[in-house]
């Protein structure tokens, strides 16, 4: 079972098979027993032996031999206060099968990654020290995204442009990594970036011909009233909320297929972040008014600053439109 992690000094598949992912939770990096006896891994003995007429603390030879093991410096948090880190901010995506990998399941996923990859990840002191690597938002269940993001802190310098293809390469099938940017010290958080999200919510091309328009329509509604609430069901009771608040835009457009009968039905929102959580079921109730459909799919495009056009990439790149250029796809 250890082995999905990809153990040193063992040939490893290209990318983390994704079955194990989805059923292993909190797989220890050291070995599959070691759970309860991280500090015996990560902290000296308490023993000093003389070397070269200095008296210095002994380390626990397991440890000495998992760290010969690797090609990297280790990167405990004793070995972490001379060393210069380095902070990247990276965009990923979560499509495919991966979008059922649970926020609880995610760092583990990314640290099995990081080990497959070589990566010389910081982590936190403590008796349990955990890797350096944090997501600002997460993500449903069972939703697809275009614009996850996440903040990586390295013990040791390294080449992003190789390094971070290689641990692309070694997320599940559907987990890659698209942007990336380096971050000094003393930035902002990337939590106070993501400042706005657009959304897309599809409905398949089944008895689609008048949908388009009624959500046009509802949707111009929603965005001329002061309050639009809604009823969220809890399972210790039912909340009400406010959902006008928190919707920035909102366009419904006919997006065609191949033929006229595979068109489909695209409702694309900007919601704000900062603020109560809006999240695309509640909009949808806000809308359907109880006789439109659940859609087929949503995805989160991409986060960052909201524009008149769309929003802006928080890593600084372009401004993903609110209407997509339908000829612009194509090609």
């Amino acid at each position: 079972m250890g082995g999905l992690a990809g153990r040193p000094g063992r040939p490893a598949a290209r990318r983390l098979p994704l079955v194990g992912v989805l059923r292993l939770r909190c797989l220890p990096w050291f070995e599959h027993r070691a759970r309860h006896r991280l500090h015996r891994w990560l902290q000296p003995a308490r023993r000093a032996v003389e070397v070269g007429g200095e008296r210095r603390a002994a380390q626990h030879p397991r440890a000495v031999r998992q760290r010969a093991l690797t090609t990297r410096p280790a990167t405990t948090p004793h070995q972490q206060e001379d060393t210069l880190t380095q902070r990247y901010r990276i965009r990923w995506t979560k499509v495919g099968r991966t979008r059922f990998i649970s926020a609880r399941d995610l760092t583990s996923v990314w640290e099995r990654a990081l080990r497959r990859a070589d990566l010389p990840i910081a982590y936190s002191e403590g008796f349990t020290p955990h890797p350096k690597v944090s997501f600002p938002d997460a993500l449903p269940v069972g939703v697809s995204s275009t614009g996850e993001y996440a903040e990586l802190t390295f013990a040791a310098p390294i080449e992003p442009a190789s390094d971070l293809a290689a641990l692309s390469a070694a997320l599940p099938a559907g987990m890659d990594i698209t942007t990336y940017l380096e971050v000094p010290d003393g930035a902002p958080k990337l939590a106070k970036m993501l400042r706005a999200t657009l959304w897309e919510l599809a409905w398949p091309p089944v008895d689609q011909t008048e949908l388009g328009a009624l959500l046009s329509t509802r949707s111009d509604e929603l965005l001329a009233a002061d309050h639009a609430e809604v009823i969220r069901h809890r399972p210790d009771g039912d909340r009400t909320i406010d959902v006008r608040p928190a919707v920035l835009a909102l366009a419904a457009t006919t997006r065609p297929g191949s033929h006229a009968r595979d068109a489909y039905t695209v409702l694309r929102a900007v919601l704000r972040n900062d603020g109560p959580t809006v999240r695309p079921t509640d909009l949808h109730a806000a809308l359907s008014r109880g006789d439109v459909a659940e859609p087929h799919a949503v995805l989160r495009c991409v986060q960052g600053a909201h524009e008149p056009e769309g929003v802006r990439d928080a890593l600084g790149g372009e401004v993903e439109p609110l209407v997509p250029d339908v000829d612009a796809e194509a090609a």
